[in-house]
């Protein structure tokens, strides 16, 4: 069974890093690191999709009391070469984050290779990948679970939408595949002020908020406010959902489950599925990593290691490097979670902010004063973040 939980525990800084810009934490087994080491993650997917395409450069370390730190590689020059002969600079956007041009976009059948400099002077480079191409996705449907892998904030099983796919697989050559899902949930409560009160304020350019400390309540004391306008909390699936079809060769594919979603509200949320090819090197790297994370072992089970990508150093091949750089096609389903098959008894349902927070809103008792502008309880601002936004998810209606 494929698990995708919506937070899971992240053990090791590591993983966090090498997987940021697939999933959000990682079930992670810890493996067992020299120390003193110090490594380089690197991550990255070049896909034919519109919207920013980001490599993402970090440094772990371990150290003699062995606690890991997970720092951003800064100052690197960056650029990716495209079909050998056209570089393609890349911007440091956020720490380690290093954006391409908001107009590129790869093509299937091209061929892309990493290359950065670090400040310090070290230059490091991927294997060159070739982008293949993925068949569309020709279903999504969705199946009500009872009992799905997480709980609640009560402690009880989590009901959940389990989500398939169908597609067709192409004849006559190996195809690798990735699933990865993108959950956009209506949020109705966009700031909590403890031992203060929300006070909104326009710009000119438009409207802010923030907490304003008040004396007089506890130091407990707190107040939720609603959210001005739509807003949508963002959840990104964790796991690995890997797929070689050595047997399934020019086979119709039918009922692949790609997600487990929990039903912690009525309201209809949209679920955006992405169908991946894969490189043989780039499904290589990723099934041993499954293999050493996600997967159960037992005692006889040898422990693993930090899993070596195709990126090297250059001027010292014996300096390691993990993570792996990519390039794959598509296919994108814009799928609308309508709940209409969750059944009306199965228990209660106390909306987003429940499961995120383990109790009902608190609302703050109205102002003094009530006809005089701005005296009245505010709402709050929908602030956008990498977990949150305002915009309409694409396909919402």
């Amino acid at each position: 069974m494929v698990k995708s939980y919506l937070c899971l525990p992240v053990r090791w800084g590591l993983l966090t890093a090498l997987f940021t810009t697939l999933y959000a934490c990682v079930d992670a087994f810890r493996p067992t690191l020299d120390l003193n080491s110090n490594l380089v993650v690197v991550n990255g997917i070049i896909t034919d999709q519109p919207g920013p395409q980001a490599i993402n450069l970090r440094r772990s370390r371990s150290t003699n009391d062995s606690s890991i730190t997970t720092l951003p590689i800064r100052g690197a020059t960056v650029q990716v070469l495209v079909n050998g002969t056209t570089p393609v600079k890349l911007t440091e956007t956020d720490p380690g984050r290093y954006d391409l041009p908001a107009s590129f976009r790869g093509r299937v059948g091209d061929s892309y290779q990493l290359r950065f400099v670090t400040a310090e002077g070290v230059s490091y480079e991927s294997t060159v990948e070739t982008m293949p191409a993925v068949p569309p996705i020709e279903r999504v449907y969705e199946q009500y679970n009872p009992a799905g892998p997480s709980l609640t904030a009560n402690r009880l099983p989590t009901p959940v939408s389990d989500v398939f796919v169908d597609y067709r697989d192409p004849a006559g050559q190996a195809n690798f595949y990735l699933w990865r899902w993108t959950l956009y949930e209506p949020q109705s409560f966009c700031a909590t002020c403890r031992q203060g009160r929300y006070q909104l304020t326009d710009t000119g350019n438009g409207l802010t908020g923030a907490c304003v400390p008040d004396p007089k309540l506890l130091l407990y004391e707190y107040y939720d406010y609603p959210c001005l306008g739509f807003c949508w909390d963002i959840y990104r699936s964790q796991l690995l959902n890997l797929f070689a079809d050595r047997f399934t060769d020019e086979q119709p594919q039918t009922g692949r489950l790609v997600a487990q979603i929990p039903i912690y509200q009525k309201a209809p949320a949209q679920l955006d599925i992405e169908q991946l090819s894969l490189t043989t090197g780039a499904y290589r790297y990723y099934k041993l990593f499954t293999d050493q994370t996600q997967n159960t072992g037992t005692l006889a089970d040898t422990p693993p290691a930090p899993t070596a990508g195709n990126v090297r150093n250059i001027g010292d091949g014996n300096k390691s490097v993990v993570g792996y750089f990519s390039a794959s096609s598509v296919a994108v389903n814009h799928y609308r979670l309508d709940r209409r098959n969750v059944p009306a008894n199965i228990g209660r349902f106390g909306g987003l902010f429940y499961s995120q927070n383990g109790r009902d809103p608190t609302n703050e008792p109205p102002r003094t004063n009530p006809g005089v502008p701005g005296s009245g309880v505010p709402s709050a601002v929908c602030v956008p973040s990498a977990n949150r936004t305002n915009q309409p998810p694409v396909g919402w209606r």
